[in-house]
């Protein structure tokens, strides 16, 4: 099992064959390569619903501004000094009726998949969840990616919703699996 995480220092956790790893917050400097490696998983087009990065203002706040927006997380993790992977948690900013909401996604590079990384990712950031006072937090993602699908299980998310045909994925339709848990 990983050590708790403290959000100043970073998590060090191992990999499954024991490869060492750093979970900590990303910091403006992260931006570029957090950038980079969100267009290479959409460039894969199986695991995103965009094509590229979008630049939103929650996502350009967590990215540049992380001391001013502390209510935002973005971690990272950290491999022999390359940010292989980021999982986020964005709370709802349109008004207090979803302020106990909050809404992950994460992404983790190949070759670094299969290893772990995402477990520790989400398990520091669910940890975070629950300092922060949030009650619940939302997923979703394709139907046909069933590696993500096991992870939000493992983690004791729930399906709580299916959008039939939502996407299109090379030219076939694919389903949005919507997933919750309550904290």
């Amino acid at each position: 099992m990983n050590k708790p995480c403290s959000f100043l220092e970073g998590r060090a956790c191992h990999t499954k064959d024991a490869r060492p790893f750093l979970v900590r917050r990303a910091t403006p400097t992260d931006a570029p390569v957090i950038v980079t490696n969100i267009n290479a998983v959409c460039a894969e087009s199986i695991y995103l619903a965009t094509e590229r990065y979008v630049p939103t203002p929650q996502w350009e706040r967590a990215l540049h501004q992380p001391d001013e927006y502390t209510h935002l997380l973005l971690l990272v993790a950290e491999m022999d000094g390359q940010v292989v992977g980021h999982c986020r948690i964005f709370p709802d900013e349109f008004g207090q009726k979803a302020r106990h909401v909050g809404d992950l996604g994460i992404e983790i590079i190949q070759p670094f998949r299969e290893m772990g990384i995402g477990t520790a990712l989400m398990e520091c950031a669910i940890e975070w969840t629950s300092e922060q006072g949030l009650e619940k937090l939302t997923v979703s993602t394709f139907s046909t990616n069933r590696r993500a699908i096991g992870l939000f299980n493992k983690m004791d998310f729930v399906a709580t919703g299916v959008r039939h045909r939502q996407y299109k994925v090379g030219g076939e339709y694919v389903d949005e699996i919507l997933m919750e848990r309550l904290l």
